[in-house]
């Protein structure tokens, strides 16, 4: 188990959602610093969209946060943050 991904499922239980036939959507606002143009909205929506199992991406520039909806099957909050991270922005300390 990745410590830094402490509630994945383990695969081995025939109850975690990866054998699962259907989607377990999620939405999570992750705050971020240094977005405040719509530039910023150009450059990180598709970098987060390109990730497997993200279903939506909204920018929300007044609060600086994206609100991400997403298949839990397919990725984890670990991974939407790596992403932006890989985009030049900075996961901020908390969504207002």
């Amino acid at each position: 188990m990745d410590p830094a991904r402490p509630n994945d499922p383990d695969p081995a239980d025939p109850f975690t959602p990866e054998r699962a036939d259907h989607a377990v959507p999620e939405t999570i606002e992750i705050a971020t610093e240094g977005e405040d143009c719509d530039d910023c909205v150009r450059k990180l929506r598709p970098v987060l969209k390109r990730i497997a199992g993200v279903k939506d991406v909204k920018v929300d520039l007044k609060h600086e946060r994206v609100i991400v909806t997403f298949d839990a099957r397919k990725t984890h909050p670990p991974d939407l943050h790596d992403a932006i991270l890989n985009s030049g922005y900075k996961p901020g300390p908390t969504a207002d």
